[in-house]
């Protein structure tokens, strides 16, 4: 399926509402949608009466019997595949692209399907539910929270989205966390831009010793080149992003980019 949702119209005065994504919805298109792309940010209240309520309202008698037989005898997955399936918006290689997604879930620990759930809120730019998720992970018993590896992942996932959010010094707080857990020396240079967006020309404490005062120098000018690209717009920013190219690569690339500007006026004019 594409990005493009038909969907008839229908006399719902109570929609769906998902509070993860803030979107409310009004017919059985939009909810199969919601279900086939978002399965990792539903959890087990998915099924309540609101459901059933928005599902009634559809005039779908069938699939509300069906969605009480599972809820008695299934779980969340089967009631997801049982929605998509009775709805029919979605043909059967689809369906069963969706059923190997929902197998692989139900494969998953609770750490890990949490998780994913932070990386999509993240990617969907829904930054607050993306922490909220990342702390339920790091606040729960597993074997996963003793992989430095992955509970790192977390705490630089949590950094990018305080950072998203400006909010500095939490972020460079969640990377100190991270840089402890795997002594990624690649960590430094993100936490010299955190300090200088808080007023601070250096790198903290954990990665002081790594850090030699050419390799500050070098962060200093990476920061300034990348300072001045965020004043660029348009056009500008395009070439702007280019500069740090090596020749020859770099003479290709404008030469590419200033073709691909021509041709763009080109079109513009015939339109």
């Amino acid at each position: 399926m594409g990005n493009l949702i038909l969907s008839r119209p229908a006399e719902i005065k109570r929609p769906y509402y998902v509070s993860d994504l803030g979107v409310h919805l009004y017919s059985a298109e939009e909810l199969c949608y919601y279900i086939y792309h978002n399965a990792v940010l539903i959890d087990e209240s998915f099924g309540d009466e609101r459901l059933l309520d928005f599902i009634h309202q559809m005039d779908q008698p069938r699939l509300e019997e069906r969605i009480l037989r599972v809820k008695e005898q299934g779980g969340l997955y089967d009631l997801l595949y049982a929605i998509l399936q009775e709805l029919r918006y979605y043909n059967s290689s689809e369906l069963f692209n969706f059923r190997k997604q929902l197998e692989s879930l139900s494969r998953a620990s609770l750490a890990e399907r949490t998780k994913a759930k932070g990386d999509s809120l993240f990617e969907r730019g829904q930054y607050y539910g993306a922490i909220r998720a990342y702390n339920q992970v790091l606040d729960q018993d597993g074997r996963e929270l003793a992989d430095g590896e992955f509970v790192a992942a977390i705490w630089k996932n949590k950094a990018a989205c305080y950072a998203r959010t400006d909010h500095y010094a939490e972020a460079l707080a969640d990377l100190k966390n991270a840089y402890i857990l795997t002594r990624d020396a690649g960590l430094a240079e993100k936490m010299y831009a955190l300090n200088r967006l808080m007023g601070v020309d250096d790198v903290p404490e954990p990665v002081k010793n790594q850090v030699s005062p050419e390799t500050l120098e070098q962060f200093r000018s990476n920061w300034e080149k990348r300072w001045q690209l965020a004043s660029y717009q348009g056009k500008a920013l395009e070439a702007g992003t280019l500069e740090e190219e090596a020749e020859p690569a770099r003479s290709q690339a404008f030469r590419q980019l200033l073709q691909n500007w021509k041709d763009e006026y080109r079109r513009q004019q015939l339109s």
